[in-house]
């Protein structure tokens, strides 16, 4: 397996749903008492070249970051990152999960991403000993995977492309021809409404959505490895190793709040517990992969509402209002849109007010108490006279946004600013990969950087060329804070 990421290592992306603000979020949500992500020790198992680890030990200066790869090459690329931004608190180490042991000391965090469906059963195996044996009493684990029943149809394009170039070695050639049987057959049924043949659009979608697609296919569905499962059999491994399961961090699409209510009502009658309920989700949304959060089995897990849990929590949302038309106040905006695309609206006013208010410091956060008063501000006549009782029912509204995946809580507040300094500044990681058009901002976020085309210098122009660079740089700077990349 090394040397396949030696000879075309895979990219180091950033994965947000794996950063210990986050994660602690979600432990403090279900009773957990989880450490600071400011003063903590995380490890990741399969770190690659460390992009997803390095910010978060920019962030965290006085955290403590271990990156384990069995691929020397990515490490080496890792550790020039490192090293270029000196950082003292982050130790990427060329290593395999099997090595791992009682020496390695506790963490507060360990991060398993890409790694637990791609790697053989004796490896899944230490990777939860690992979880069980090195992770803190109120400890928390992220492990990624492919699932079934939705990973059935990648298993059919993995299928083909193990076939089509069973006779290639070279890994270029391999992904190059892979690609090119992809493209014959999206072309083949481009106007077929197929179920088969949707799918395969989507497949298609999802392949244009990665800036280094060759890597992902040949790591992703080309290895060796590649072990889809259902989520219920996840669950039993993990009670064998004295885990237990705590939720997914992608939180709309496992929550049977999104189902009609009857359909919901059924589901809940027809499961012994809560982890069959979210198996019965996964055949119904035919779930592809997902992102666990576990804990050790000792903890009373639930997700009863408490304002204690999240008022020492920070929100923030990347949601914008919908505007009926330009001149529509935004104070009436009823309709909103993420960042993706999705377009929702709600009738609830405080979910409104909250949403806005969000919305006019996005990307950056605001602490729960801070955010409490100013809906109180905006929306008295919804509220109750009793202090405490608005502070519960706004908590209430808060808490169904989380749950429903239009607002986010984080244990610590971004570094992010909004106002444009007289000498703006990008985080050294920005600046670091700038040249590579693809950073890395301050919300874990992979960002791609255009280019600035200046215009060509004729004499006698001199002013008007000027003026054109300067307008283009002005245009930019304006769109940087909202990009989460400004430190000052």
């Amino acid at each position: 397996m090394a040397e396949a990421y030696d000879m075309t290592p895979y990219a180091g992306d950033p994965y947000c749903l794996t950063h210990p603000s986050l994660l602690a979020a979600f432990g403090c949500l279900y009773g957990l008492s989880p450490t600071p992500p400011a003063n903590c020790r995380v490890l990741e198992m399969g770190s690659g070249d460390g992009g997803n680890i390095i910010p978060m030990a920019y962030e965290f200066p006085k955290s403590e970051f271990i990156g384990i790869d069995l691929s020397p090459v990515q490490i080496g690329i890792g550790q020039k990152i490192v090293d270029s931004l000196e950082l003292e608190n982050i130790l990427l180490e060329t290593r395999s999960i099997m090595d791992m042991g009682s020496t390695d000391g506790k963490f507060d965090y360990i991060i398993v991403h890409g790694v637990y469906s791609w790697v053989p059963d004796m490896v899944k195996e230490k990777v939860l000993d690992i979880c069980r044996n090195n992770l803190v009493d109120q400890g928390i684990a992220y492990i990624s995977y492919n699932v079934l029943p939705g990973w059935q149809f990648n298993k059919s394009m993995r299928d083909m492309m193990l076939y089509r170039t069973r006779h290639i070695k070279d890994p270029k050639e391999r992904t190059d021809t892979a690609l090119d049987l992809v493209t014959t057959m999206l072309e083949a049924t481009a106007d077929s409404n197929r179920f088969y043949d949707v799918q395969l659009r989507f497949f298609g979608k999802t392949l244009q959505s990665f800036h280094d697609v060759s890597s992902y296919l040949l790591h992703d569905y080309m290895e060796a490895d590649n072990d889809p499962f259902y989520f219920h059999e996840f669950a039993g491994a993990l009670k064998n190793h004295g885990l237990q399961y705590i939720c997914d961090a992608e939180q709309t699409d496992f929550e049977l709040d999104s189902l009609p209510a009857d359909a919901a009502a059924k589901f809940e009658e027809v499961s012994e517990n809560a982890l069959d309920v979210e198996q019965y989700v996964d055949f119904l949304k035919n779930t592809r992969f997902r992102h666990s959060i576990v804990c050790h089995e000792e903890i009373d897990v639930n997700q009863d509402y408490s304002l204690e849990r999240i008022e020492h929590l920070f929100a923030a949302t990347d949601v914008v209002p919908v505007l009926d038309s330009p001149d529509s106040p935004i104070k009436e905006a009823t309709a909103f849109r993420t960042s993706g695309g999705r377009r929702f609206s709600t009738e609830h006013f405080l979910a409104q007010v909250t949403l806005r208010k969000l919305s006019e410091i996005k990307p950056s956060t605001i602490d729960i108490p801070s955010l409490i008063q100013a809906v109180k501000k905006e929306a008295p006549s919804e509220l109750e006279r009793d202090s405490k009782k608005q502070t519960e029912k706004i908590g209430h509204v808060v808490y169904a946004l989380f749950f429903n995946g239009v607002l986010e809580l984080l244990a610590a507040p971004r570094r992010c600013v909004l106002e444009i300094s007289d000498c703006p500044t990008a985080s050294p990681i920005a600046r670091l990969l700038a040249p590579s058009r693809r950073v890395t901002n301050l919300m874990m976020e992979g960002v791609r950087t255009g280019r600035v085309d200046l215009p060509n210098h004729k004499e006698g122009r001199e002013d008007k060329t000027r003026e054109l660079i300067h307008n283009q740089l002005e245009s930019i700077l304006q769109h940087l804070p909202r990009c989460g990349v400004l430190v000052a």
